[in-house]
């Protein structure tokens, strides 16, 4: 609840304009939050990766990390005088970095098991999906603050085939959840007797 509470504050306070209090309430609140689950101790068992790329737990991983990245990026740009491109980093971290990660990992394991107790289609279309995601993430995320802060004008040409590469995806993840729910679930495979 205490963290509940950290994060809270920090969106209450960037509401009514204390950006610099609440940018630094939620980095330590994506800090506590993701010492406080553990993800960046090794796990008591071993992961369920049944049916899911062997990569899965990496993923939600760097998911946690990318919410930090932003919380830190949010801190640079309050902080900076012409924070225009750290902002765009830092909600682009937020936005793909972290929830379309998790969105990506965790949808592709529970929407099909709430849909009928289906396999995935394709547990190599879902490690191709978020490497992709992860690499065009990361080459937005970093063009952006080069591009837009003036510190290197190649990153512009970045910043078009990072989003192919997001788009690419999106496409992949799409792809293997419509594969999936056109197969049928094992019930419908099980005659009833």
């Amino acid at each position: 609840m205490l963290l509940v509470a950290v994060n809270s504050a920090g969106v209450v306070l960037a509401m009514f304009g204390q950006l610099r209090i609440a940018v630094l309430l939620l980095l330590a609140g994506a800090a506590m939050s993701t010492l406080a689950i553990r993800v960046a101790f090794p796990a008591i068992q071993p992961a369920k990766t049944v049916g899911v790329h062997r990569w899965f737990p990496y993923f939600v991983r760097l998911a946690y990390a990318w919410l930090i990245v932003a919380g830190a990026l949010g801190v640079w740009a309050a902080f900076a005088q012409y924070p225009d491109g750290i902002w765009g980093a830092s909600r682009h971290a937020l936005t793909v970095g972290f929830v379309a990660t998790m969105v990506f990992a965790i949808g592709q394991r529970v929407l099909p098991a709430f849909s009928g107790m289906r396999v995935l289609f394709s547990t190599k279309l879902l490690g191709a999906s978020l490497c992709l995601l992860a690499i065009g993430c990361l080459l937005r995320v970093g063009s952006e603050v080069l591009a837009y802060q003036s510190f290197a004008a190649s990153a512009w040409r970045w910043l078009p085939v990072s989003a192919v590469i997001e788009l690419t995806a999106v496409t992949l993840f799409a792809a293997n959840l419509v594969a999936t729910f056109l197969t049928p679930p094992p019930s419908a495979l099980v005659r009833i007797r």
